[in-house]
């Protein structure tokens, strides 16, 4: 069946919807504990959530009128399940909103590396944390735009060291009173108190909070698939 397309010719809103409905059809299959690969397509569905409906997301977001449901405060305005407590943050600066939540997520998510959550500068990227049963029990999603390898992400000068520190603190979330040290003999990196410094973003998700948070984020961007939906109220399309 062809794709709904909105106004603007945009068939993302349906392509949302269908993804949902396929977490939720995967669910109702009856297969052993070890053949049981549902949090495998949530989490694939909701790297593709994040990425290919991200313009879509945005223009939601800018034509939000009372829902507030992207830019809400997480501990105040909670939707799909999120917490505060999910969320282990390190040297971000900033109001930690469902967008912030999305974004950071969809960076672990869509630029994964060799991620060792033992290191202190953990790289982006995701992974399971092992509990000895055999089953997947909760992952970790990690952003660390200034860690790559394991260590702070180094400059060959400190030149472009100060250019990279601008561009960072004109995002908007790259904290004041960040500087650039050296770092080695002959490079540079970002430094807080006379130590380097990175800004990491970890999310613990179980299962079934990703499965919550893909059928919750899935049904909101369903919603343009309506042909006369007035923007702002939010109806359960996903079941």
């Amino acid at each position: 069946m062809e794709y709904f397309r909105d106004p603007k010719n945009r068939i993302q809103a349906d392509f949302a919807y269908r993804l949902g409905m396929i977490a939720n059809q995967y669910r109702t299959l009856s297969a052993p504990a070890k053949e049981d690969f549902s949090v495998t397509l949530d989490v694939c569905i909701l790297q593709n959530l994040l990425t290919t409906c991200t313009e879509l997301l945005n223009s939601m977001k800018k034509n939000e009128r009372r829902g507030n449901y992207l830019t809400a405060d997480i501990e105040k305005a909670p939707v799909w399940g999120l917490r505060p407590d999910m969320v282990d943050i390190k040297g971000f600066r900033g109001q930690l909103t469902v967008e912030v939540f999305l974004r950071r997520l969809r960076n672990a998510l869509s630029h994964p590396t060799d991620l060792d959550l033992d290191d202190p500068f953990p790289t982006s990227g995701y992974t399971t944390i092992p509990h000895g049963s055999g089953t997947i029990r909760r992952y970790c999603f990690v952003n660390s735009p200034d860690a790559k390898h394991g260590r702070p992400k180094t400059f060959s000068t400190e030149k472009a060291a100060e250019d990279g520190l601008k561009k960072e603190k004109e995002v908007g979330d790259m904290p004041k009173d960040v500087v650039v040290i050296r770092y080695e003999a002959d490079r540079f990196c970002f430094g807080q108190g006379g130590k380097p410094f990175a800004r990491i973003f970890k999310i613990y998700l179980t299962p079934e909070e990703i499965h919550a948070l893909v059928i919750g984020l899935s049904n909101h961007l369903a919603q343009p698939r309506q042909e006369a939906w007035d923007g702002v109220t939010v109806t359960s399309l996903v079941a």
